[in-house]
């Protein structure tokens, strides 16, 4: 069997590396021409990195992410953004790296490293939102953003200098990603709808929707419940932080019944389930400027966060329907801590 190309071998570190923090990847290809610890030659066309115009680009745009990361709406909208940028991305850095080779070695390079890219971006966003959308404490975000860096640097480093540790470097890393991976992409998807709805629908105000309109998959999960008689039903689209017996993150319908809510979910994992929300207690809903929250707790005392898009249920319809005492909590009026609930900026 003929050895694998050099090029070929460091495809899946790089493309995990740009996947994780595309532009310090790209920094780090480019810087390392210029210094005194990189002699040979970037593999394939990699070297076109190494201009000035492009290196002082590439730190630019490092530090702009820095910046988007550190607040709520630009992390969204930044992140929201390179959902698209990420997979183009990985598949031009394949063309650079495996420039060259066959064309059909760099096509099937390009296509494999901007869905590397793109997982590993929507794994690494989808984590990072969860961690600040989290009612619960957490770590603060400068530790997890230096941990990234330090894994994007040592993937690079090690593709350039010892391409099989680099290998090694990366499946432990895709391992480590591996658990809650489904919840984190779930995630970063949500809130990737939240800015595209933000963005194109800002002024539509849809509230409830009548049980007629829901999706056919939610109304026949729902067909037989005795709450809702003359399919009294209404909804909307929502997902669900830490819900009792759900997924990590799960996304879905919010139904409103003759008694109390219900979450529906799973339509793409083996069939639709509902999940009772009753046992909840609502503490408040916080309204984002990409969405609204509403924050209850289960009787053990763990926190549980709902979210609806900008354009669903007022703030007034969800306390009215959740039993909501206290008034909508608008950003402007938003205390450090809320009944209970740390409010953290994303």
């Amino acid at each position: 069997m003929p050895d694998l190309p050099l090029e070929l071998l460091i495809l899946l570190p790089l493309a995990l590396a740009a996947g994780l923090d595309l532009y310090l990847t790209l920094l780090v290809l480019g810087v390392a021409p210029m210094t005194p610890w990189w002699d040979p030659p970037l593999p394939g066309a990699l070297s076109d990195l190494d201009g000035p115009a492009i290196v002082i680009v590439l730190g630019i745009l490092y530090l702009a992410e820095l910046a988007a990361e550190r607040f709520e709406a630009s992390a969204l909208a930044w992140n929201a953004t390179h959902a698209w940028i990420r997979p183009l991305s990985g598949a031009l850095l394949g063309v650079l790296l495996l420039h060259g080779q066959s064309p059909a070695l760099v096509l099937l390079g390009a296509a494999a490293s901007g869905a590397v890219a793109s997982l590993a971006h929507a794994v690494r966003s989808g984590a990072g939102v969860i961690r600040r959308l989290d009612p619960s404490p957490v770590p603060d975000m400068v530790l997890f953003s230096l941990l990234e860096d330090a894994v994007v640097l040592g993937l690079v480093a090690a593709a350039l200098d010892a391409p099989l540790v680099a290998v090694a470097a990366s499946a432990m890393v895709v391992l480590a990603g591996v658990p809650r991976s489904r919840s984190r992409i779930r995630a970063f998807l949500f809130v990737t709808r939240l800015a595209m709805a933000r963005l194109f629908r800002p002024l539509e105000q849809r509230s409830w929707i009548d049980g007629e309109r829901l999706p056919a998959w939610v109304r026949a999960e729902l067909t037989a419940d005795v709450m809702a008689p003359g399919g009294g039903l209404r909804g909307s689209p929502a997902a669900v932080l830490r819900g009792p017996g759900l997924p990590l993150f799960a996304t879905g319908w919010i139904v409103i019944r003759g008694d109390s809510p219900v979450f529906v979910h799973g339509r793409y994992l083996g069939g639709a389930r509902a999940a009772e929300l009753g046992g909840l207690e609502a503490l408040a809903v916080v309204e984002h400027a990409f969405f609204r929250a509403l924050d209850l707790r289960e009787r053990r005392g763990r926190p549980v966060r709902i979210f609806f898009f900008v354009d669903g249920p007022s703030p007034e319809g969800l306390a009215a329907e959740f039993l909501v005492s206290q008034p909508p909590v608008r950003p402007s009026d938003r205390p450090t801590r809320l009944a209970g609930t740390a409010e953290k900026n994303l």
